[in-house]
């Protein structure tokens, strides 16, 4: 019995595995067809930047920021989106009732004052108390909103929404470093699009490690601070497989809240981001996408391959166990109120295959690790287990993920993703954290999934706990 019991299970973690690794082998094919195909499309950055700085008909673009209690970073985090490189832009910070010195630090270093300002409500959001610009011209692209408290950072992307002027905005963390071809990338798919581009992903990596000047990142490194370090190589599977694979499908489910690009008026009549959910980003543009299928418009949605923007990781366990338990319960819950589009032909091959994906390897991989894990411990205690087999098997999987990374470090190499300070050393950075991640990071997020979807079927009250900077290292 307990081994007809083992062999079922056994042939359970060998299929489920195959089948996630030929969909992982299927995007591998995916993003590297669309990196050669936006080879094409992307000509050098100086060319962008020459044709979209000479055309009048170039978009603007408003960069929304939600802050709440910054005053560690808010100063050099505004510098730096002041660098931004492009002809029509604004910089919107959205102070969220901040109880620390973040709204007063604003007021002198940018010598900020109320003026009159018609806000039309275009989304809701908490009322907006005052609207602030500067008396000195260096800073005539700031405005600063200073609104009642939210609670979460989609209230404050709403405010920032009702304020902003332009045609498409970005919405970004007010700790990220945007790279100075960031917009100019972005924009040059939007324009150049022959059908209508609603939202623009671009690559995020971790700050954690890396040197910044002036507002940029001088020095380009792999974090080495341990869970930083297991973020990054995440990351990159993320954006470099995972959502550049997808965008060739243009089933892109995901741009990241971190920093992506959108189509205002689309975001305005998809009703804007809902202040209640825990997974703001993902919610945003499938309700996006759900109002193009429902008005039978055509969209797309792209993600651009190389680095846009830096963003600072949790640095400690505790940290990264708050923000993996709200990335769990932000999934549970799309899953459960974007139910309909799953397996759904009407909403294209993002319904049919990516969210069927997601569900069976993204939600539902934390549950049969749990479950099989325990199934193991049992096994062993009745002294059930084919110890040749599970070594096989876990050979396979172990294999697999130091593959993947192989894959990962290929595709940085031939697209130039990255300019890393020093390649052979971030290479072998992420190879070395790819060898270790099976044994202590990936149980620890897994256990993360687990913990939150637990907290989601207990209805129990979610919170929203901002990472605590540590600030970027400065060039001397």
């Amino acid at each position: 019995m307990w081994l007809t019991l083992y062999n079922i299970f056994a042939v359970m973690v060998f299929s489920y595995s195959l089948i996630l690794f030929f969909s992982y082998l299927m995007l591998v094919v995916q993003s590297y067809r669309a990196q050669a195909r936006l080879k094409v499309d992307l000509p050098d950055d100086e060319t962008i930047k020459y044709m979209l700085r000479s055309s009048p008909l170039t978009p603007g673009v408003s960069i929304i920021a939600p802050a709440y209690n910054e005053e560690v970073t808010i100063i050099d985090n505004v510098n730096s989106l002041m660098h931004i490189d492009y002809p029509n832009f604004e910089i919107i910070i959205v102070n969220d009732a901040s109880t620390d010195r973040t709204m007063e630090l604003l007021i002198n270093e940018y010598k900020l004052v109320e003026v009159p300002y018609d806000v039309a409500m275009k989304v809701p959001s908490k009322p907006i108390k005052r609207v602030l610009k500067s008396t000195d011209s260096r800073y005539s692209k700031l405005v600063v909103v200073d609104k009642e408290h939210g609670g979460r950072k989609a209230d404050g992307s709403n405010a920032g929404i009702n304020v902003c002027s332009n045609k498409y905005f970005v919405c970004t963390d007010v700790d990220c470093i945007i790279e100075p071809m960031a917009l100019y990338r972005m924009m040059w798919l939007v324009v150049n699009s022959h059908e209508p581009m609603i939202g623009v992903s671009a690559t995020m990596l971790m700050s954690n490690n890396c040197t910044v000047d002036e507002g940029r990142v001088s020095e380009a490194r792999v974090p080495t601070r341990f869970f930083p370090m297991f973020q990054q190589l995440e990351y990159l599977r993320s954006f470099l497989i995972g959502k550049l694979g997808w965008s060739n499908f243009n089933a892109l489910p995901n741009i990241s809240g971190g920093f992506g690009l959108f189509d205002t008026d689309v975001v305005v009549k998809s009703g804007g981001y809902d202040q209640t959910s825990m997974a703001e980003d993902m919610d945003m543009l499938l309700r996006m996408v759900t109002y193009m299928c429902n008005s039978g418009k055509p969209y797309k949605v792209a993600q651009v391959p190389a680095v846009c923007c830096w963003t600072e990781g949790p640095n400690t366990a505790k940290q990264l166990f708050r923000q993996r338990i709200r990335w769990a319960r932000g999934l549970f819950e799309i899953i459960s109120h974007h139910r309909k589009l799953f397996a759904n032909p009407h909403y294209g091959f993002l319904g049919v295959v990516t969210l069927t994906y997601m569900f069976l390897f993204e939600f539902l991989a934390p549950v049969f690790e749990a479950v099989g894990f325990l199934f193991m411990i049992w096994l062993i205690i009745i002294g059930g287990v084919n110890w040749e087999t599970m070594a096989i098997i876990f050979a396979m999987i172990y294999l697999f993920s130091i593959l993947l990374t192989m894959i990962i470090i290929l595709l940085d190499v031939v697209a130039g993703s990255v300019n890393w300070d020093n390649k052979p050393k971030a290479y072998l950075t992420l190879l070395f954290a790819s060898l270790i991640e099976p044994f202590i990071y990936h149980p620890f997020v897994s256990y993360c999934s687990n913990y939150g979807y637990w907290q989601f079927i207990r209805n129990t009250t979610a919170t929203w706990t901002p990472i605590q900077r540590r600030g970027v290292k400065k060039k001397k």
